[in-house]
């Protein structure tokens, strides 16, 4: 009873010598436990960094030829805007074209790309044309429709970001883009289709492949969003930093390597 009063008026309990090392030994344990979860869990994360980074390499090795041809289409390109006034007027007509056109233009420009990036694989893999058409047309069907919704995403991050000094927006489209946009919407999106697509579009093997889930995501999901955090994140700060008329197709070329990557990564 007066240890409990005691208490209630927030004086420390008695405690002999016994019960203070028992609760001192009880402390040890619990933040022993706690430690040790922590450097489990970091340990995981390790190794599916390491693991994604290693599939990610894996994927830019087996692309790298048709990825130094995009790339060196794009430096001339950039070099191009710059110093000589036909490329300049090109890549001007081309944005005032997707300006005048839209949703549309968006579509066919982007799933155009997609399939670009097929016919580039299929030369340099020397893999054969087996499949081609299906290839394609699902590479055009599935960038196409994100070529839409990634240019309504522009002309939302240009409203929330206006007015901002140059290199904030940079940053801030940057985050918006990789951390919002890409997470939620755009790696799901594009990664459950391109496993289905090499599950051979059937139901039964993509449900089997998908499960467990929380493997799946790890094991492949997981492993897609550190590979587009590693390719994106620099590539976004380049293309949000040009001109806007060139922003247009330098992010289109950039889509062709991106394309290449993501169909080694969800190969089975």
């Amino acid at each position: 009873m007066h240890q409990s009063i005691h208490l209630l008026q927030g004086e420390q309990p008695y405690l002999d010598d016994r019960s203070r090392r028992q609760l001192r030994g009880r402390n040890h344990l619990v933040g022993n436990d706690y430690l040790d979860r922590c450097s489990h869990v970091t340990a995981i994360f390790r190794e599916i960094l390491i693991s994604s980074l290693a599939k990610g390499a894996s994927a830019a090795r087996e692309i790298a030829v048709p990825a130094i041809v995009v790339q060196a289409a794009m430096l001339t390109l950039a070099i191009g805007y710059f110093y000589s006034p036909t490329v300049t007027h090109f890549l001007q007509g081309l944005v005032d074209l997707k300006n005048k056109v839209g949703t549309p233009f968006a579509f066919l420009s982007m799933g155009s790309i997609a399939v670009i990036a097929e016919i580039l694989r299929r030369m340099t893999a020397r893999s054969g044309w087996s499949g081609f058409g299906s290839s394609a047309a699902f590479g055009f069907a599935t960038f196409g429709m994100l070529g839409v919704c990634t240019d309504l995403f522009y002309v939302i991050q240009k409203a929330l970001w206006h007015g901002l000094p140059a290199t904030e927006q940079v940053v801030a489209k940057v985050m918006t883009d990789q951390f919002f946009y890409t997470v939620l919407f755009a790696n799901p999106y594009q990664t459950f289709l391109y496993v289905f697509k090499d599950c051979g579009f059937r139901p039964v093997r993509f449900a089997e492949r998908i499960s467990p889930f929380r493997t799946f995501y790890v094991r492949e999901m997981l492993a897609v969003l550190i590979t587009n955090w590693a390719f994106w994140i620099p590539t976004t700060a380049i293309i949000y930093s040009l001109p806007l008329d060139l922003q247009f197709v330098i992010s289109r070329l950039a889509i062709m390597i991106w394309v290449l990557i993501l169909t080694t990564m969800t190969k089975r």
